[in-house]
């Protein structure tokens, strides 16, 4: 009997550390959003603890050591293997300031370029310039990828939109609707089942992964802008599982003592 309740101790034990997790299972846990045509900034009230990148004040060019990331005394984090561009049809919020790029035909075969982030954040925003389904964002968290993001559906989100001509062309009056044939539109990232300290933006099809305006926040206080894919919890259905196991692994249990009991009543 000792021995029975001490082996239902630990597999209800081992279910609950299944059901208790830090981080919910989830098949997707960003929502992804995009503001209207021609906004090219974060709404920043809705964000809580936000900074801007806007590399303004990066040098020019290609540096595989790339640069720290501050925001005034800030220490924001860190990007890797990097490409700052000077503004042209393709890229540079307002149409006046450098961007960032990940252009493998430019820096010497680079593919992915690396946001590391002091801190783990819930929210990142960035504008997407010359945009085109190659370019592949990765969020991670300590170490591990809990998503991975491809432009391809904005890009048909945006096919989809009665306006979608007021997305394509550079909107800004330097370059004016230069790069006709690309979307332009900010794009939110809302980690809705925890945080990341990474980000890793790729670009391996001989295209330009065009950006500016990155912003992390470490929360917000609603989803703003047009939704594009939201968070989908990952289905129950292995716990349920588990759990049937469980219970039937109990009930057995329980029938031998019962059936004990009955033994030595007789």
């Amino acid at each position: 009997m000792k021995s029975l309740l001490i082996k239902s101790a630990i597999a209800s034990g081992i279910v609950l550390s299944l059901a208790t997790v830090t981080r919910p299972v989830m098949a997707s846990s960003f929502t992804v959003s995009i503001e209207n045509a021609g906004v090219q900034n974060a709404q920043l009230s809705n964000l809580v603890n936000a900074h801007v990148q806007t590399f303004d004040g990066q040098t020019q060019g290609y540096s595989q050591a790339g640069f720290q990331s501050n925001d005034g005394t800030t220490n924001v984090g860190s990007y890797k293997n990097t490409l700052i561009q000077n503004p042209d049809q393709y890229g540079g919020a307002g149409g006046t300031g450098k961007y960032f790029d990940v252009n493998a035909n430019i820096s010497a075969g680079q593919t992915v370029s690396t946001l590391n982030l002091a801190n783990p954040e819930s929210y990142f925003g960035l504008w997407w310039s010359a945009g085109d389904a190659n370019n592949v964002l990765t969020f991670l968290s300590k170490g591990v990828v809990v998503e991975t993001i491809t432009t391809a559906d904005v890009v048909k989100y945006i096919a989809g939109l009665a306006n979608k001509a007021s997305y394509y062309g550079n909107p800004n009056s330097t370059f004016a609707n230069q790069d006709s044939g690309e979307p332009f539109a900010f794009i939110n990232f809302y980690d809705v089942a925890g945080t990341f300290d990474q980000v890793q933006f790729s670009n391996s099809a001989g295209t330009g992964f065009e950006s500016d305006n990155h912003t992390v926040a470490t929360g917000y206080n609603s989803i703003t802008g047009n939704v594009v894919t939201k968070a989908v919890p990952e289905s129950s259905s292995l716990l349920g599982v588990l759990v049937i196991g469980f219970v039937g692994a109990t009930s057995v249990m329980t029938r031998r003592v019962n059936k004990k009991s009955v033994l030595q009543l007789s």
